[in-house]
């Protein structure tokens, strides 16, 4: 055995004995805690009720009418730039809707299918169809088509500002200096904060909604942009330099095309981001999707909800595997040539069911006839672009006709949608998705939900779920956070950042803390964080147990995983439904919705976690005569302890992110703050709330970081 596995196993074996034969000698970081607890607990208790932040304080700086001041001064002086904005966006908003609404649904359908067939495959290429056929199944085709509408102008002209915006960042070092601090805000603010000045400057409907989804979704593009550009290879523009290419060219026939696949991961960011806020500009007047969620949510109709969720999520899942698709090198995909691929559908280790070579066989005997359709297509276009060599010139004709037998499929379904359009037009009407071919999953959800709402059982589990989160997490924590003196709630932050990240970010977070005391959020922002403790100990009091057994159960994992990729796409106010439903409008209803939508990452991250510890742990361990439970409480825990601490950090950063969309049910906190400013136009206001969202998201997720970063350190990775 070489001498470097001996010394790995002997480590193991070190390091395995010291953590099973652990006797309490090191309690320094337990007593540390307890003891501040205590303290925390006794300043608590001598406090008297109503001691809040100093009115003179929160008075004398007066932001957020200083922000209506200068918003009111702007529109004032510059309507006649947000008039034009605004109609310029509706031009093109109008246009391409009224196309949606009105072209033949099977050439959306194969213009979003064929993408999908060429750069993802044949998989991708039948899930992009069914998903646009559920559009138009659940009675959404409409719907569908003006989120898309709003969603395709939102993302064209953010990644053509964005990729100008990032070129200039690229070009120079103090445009990027100014502008990454902006795109560090945008990036964190709060979606529902952008609706607010939007309303105030365009005006209610579809076009102030394209400005807002452009100014929210546009970081992405920026920073990615600026990075592929800065990471293209100093020999290749030294190459491009010394064959005597101008800046222009340099930048369009070297630098985008190396930084295209960040490029386009961008705009994928890009897209996700304008597709979430779509569905919440349904608040402004915007229609889509987003307001059909809206009217179920209002009329408590669980089946039209999901309806309404699933055409989201398939939309967002459609556009992003699309993206990231279209994104790989052409080397990586996986094409559908027979001699690169097996099996075009299937998993390939199928290879031995006989039942799945057939199926591989009869789809290889159809794609071989559509690749020679195609391929004659491709043909006889490349033939017509040859013929018209004089009027278009012999260069570009050689150009056009390789392209277009390279790209045979794209060229073929091209065809086939221009046919379709004439059929529509000189033949026989197709128009709009039939109504006849609808299919409703309404009644048996709304059923379902009827049937648990009136079962004893569960209503008492929901009642006794109700109390227990209200007596015995939310009130206490409320009455704690808001209840301790302003000024050791600072020193107590300084003090546990200062030993968990550094003094110049205690110092940044007093300064936090110390805004929201002025703008007169002091309250509302120690309910915010205790709601948000409350949500993110019940992801990790739930999350931990299922994530450990589903590490150890593949069938579990395997049963939960499709589940939790629902959870993560679906939008966040579908789960205010039945959870409205079932637990009332109340603030232990926030809670419960925050913690559906917070808790996917602490389960999925704990699993990965778990996964990661040497398998031979448990050998070692049970050589010591250790137990199961003894090997994962003093081993394995302690080893994805930091995957855990990821996993509570984006709970927490999600948990955050809800907090605008609870009080649709009764939720507090900031979130109210910012909404009942969108639905007054108080943009000052709501600009401040949405701040402190933002610098109490900073505050927690770097504590959380400093945790995960001091585990790592601690198992010496």
């Amino acid at each position: 055995m070489p001498d470097s596995i001996k010394s790995l196993g002997g480590a193991l074996r070190r390091a395995t004995r010291e953590r099973l034969t652990f006797n309490g000698r090191n309690h320094s970081v337990l007593i540390l805690s307890l003891g501040g607890l205590a303290l925390s607990l006794l300043v608590r208790a001598l406090t008297p009720d109503g001691y809040e932040f100093p009115e003179t304080l929160a008075k004398r700086f007066d932001l957020a009418g200083a922000v209506n001041e200068a918003e009111n001064w702007l529109q004032e002086n510059i309507s006649f730039i947000t008039r034009a904005v605004s109609e310029f966006m509706g031009y093109w908003l109008e246009k391409l809707e009224l196309f949606l609404w009105f072209a033949p649904w099977p050439a959306v359908a194969l213009a979003l299918t064929l993408p999908a067939l060429a750069y993802g495959g044949l998989g991708l290429g039948l899930f992009t169809f069914a998903g646009v056929m559920c559009w138009g199944l659940f009675g959404m085709w409409d719907a569908a088509m003006s989120t898309l509408s709003l969603m395709g102008v939102s993302v064209i002209f953010s990644a053509i500002l964005g990729i100008l915006v990032g070129i200039l960042c690229a070009r120079s070092n103090r445009t990027e200096a100014i502008v990454r601090p902006i795109l560090d805000t945008m990036q964190t603010m709060p979606a529902f904060v952008y609706l607010i000045p939007a309303i105030f400057f365009f005006g209610i409907g579809g076009p102030s909604a394209a400005v807002a989804i452009v100014i929210y979704a546009i970081p992405p593009v920026i920073r990615l942009t600026n990075l592929g550009i800065r990471q293209v290879p100093a020999t290749m523009i030294e190459a491009a330099d010394a064959f005597g290419s101008t800046p222009r060219q340099r930048l369009w026939k070297v630098e985008i095309p190396q930084a295209l696949p960040s490029i386009m991961l961008g705009i994928n960011q890009t897209i996700m981001m304008a597709l979430g806020l779509c569905v919440l500009a349904t608040f402004i007047g915007a229609g889509g999707l987003g307001e059909e969620v809206w009217k179920a949510l209002r009329r408590l109709k669980v089946g039209w909800a999901l309806e309404g969720g699933l055409c989201i999520v398939f939309m967002a899942i459609i556009f992003d595997r699309l993206s990231i698709a279209m994104s790989t090198p052409a080397d990586r995909r996986s094409l559908y040539d027979p001699s690169r691929l097996r099996f075009r559908l299937l998993p390939q280790k199928w290879d031995s069911f006989a039942p799945a070579r057939w199926i591989e066989s009869v789809i290889d005997v159809l794609w071989r006839k559509a690749v020679m359709i195609s391929g004659a297509v491709a043909g006889l276009s490349a033939a017509a672009a040859i013929a018209a060599k004089p009027l278009i010139g012999e260069e570009f004709a050689a150009l056009l006709s390789a392209r277009m037998r390279s790209r045979h499929g794209l060229l073929t379904g091209g065809v086939l949608i221009i046919l379709i359009f004439l059929w529509d037009s000189w033949i026989s009407g197709i128009g709009t998705f039939p109504r006849d071919w609808t299919i409703s999953i309404r009644e048996p959800a709304d059923g379902a939900v009827a049937w648990l709402a009136v079962n004893p059982t569960f209503i008492a589990f929901t009642t006794g779920t109700r109390a227990f989160i209200y007596l015995y997490i939310l009130n206490p924590l409320d009455n704690f956070f808001v209840g301790l003196p302003w000024w050791y709630v600072l020193a107590a932050f300084f003090v546990l950042i200062l030993v968990s990240v550094n003094w110049k970010f205690a110092v940044i977070s007093v300064l936090a803390f110390l805004f929201t005391g002025i703008t007169d959020l002091w309250g509302v922002t120690m309910y915010t964080l205790a709601s948000t403790i409350a949500s993110v100990s019940v992801c990790v009091v739930i999350g931990l147990p299922i994530g450990i057994i589903a590490a150890h159960n593949r069938t579990l994992d395997n049963f939960i995983r499709p589940i939790l990729d629902a959870m993560q796409t679906m939008p966040a106010f579908v789960y205010l439904v039945p959870v409205l439903m079932f637990f009332g409008g109340n603030p232990v209803t926030a809670i419960i919705a925050t913690v559906v939508y917070a808790i996917p990452p602490m389960i999925r991250m704990t699993i990965l976690g778990l996964r990661q510890v040497p398998e031979n742990v448990t050998e070692v361990s049970g050589s010591f005569g250790a137990t199961g439970l003894q090997t994962l409480i003093k081993l394995k825990l302690p080893m994805a302890s930091p995957s855990i601490m990821l996993g509570v950090n984006q709970s927490v950063v999600m948990a955050l992110a809800m907090q605008v969309i609870t009080p649709l049910v009764a939720g507090l906190g900031l979130g109210k703050e910012v909404f009942d400013a969108m639905n007054f136009a108080d943009t000052g206001q709501g600009l401040m709330a949405g701040i402190g969202i933002v610098l109490l998201a900073i505050v927690l997720d770097r504590l959380t970081q400093g945790w995960t970063r001091r585990q790592r350190q601690a198992l010496g990775l």
